[in-house]
């Protein structure tokens, strides 16, 4: 099962997005094959990061966009 966080713009902007409006994303879409990733704008090569459980990357990744949390019920 695939995980991402991501945090982006409706519409890209260059450089403060990636092309696809991507602002600061964890993902493991491609596990097997290159790892867990972190993509944050403007660089367009993503970082090989280790993947900690699910709860603290959630924490981290809250800790890192300037958006307040919110709650998931």
């Amino acid at each position: 099962m695939g995980v991402k966080l991501h945090y982006g713009a409706t519409e890209p902007d260059p450089p403060r997005t990636l092309e696809d409006g991507t602002i600061r994303r964890y993902d493991n879409s491609h596990e097997d094959t290159k790892g867990h990733e972190l993509h944050v704008a403007p660089n367009h090569n993503p970082d090989i990061i280790k993947f900690p459980r699910m709860v603290e990357l959630w924490d981290r990744f809250w800790s890192e966009i300037s958006k307040p949390e919110f709650n998931v019920t």
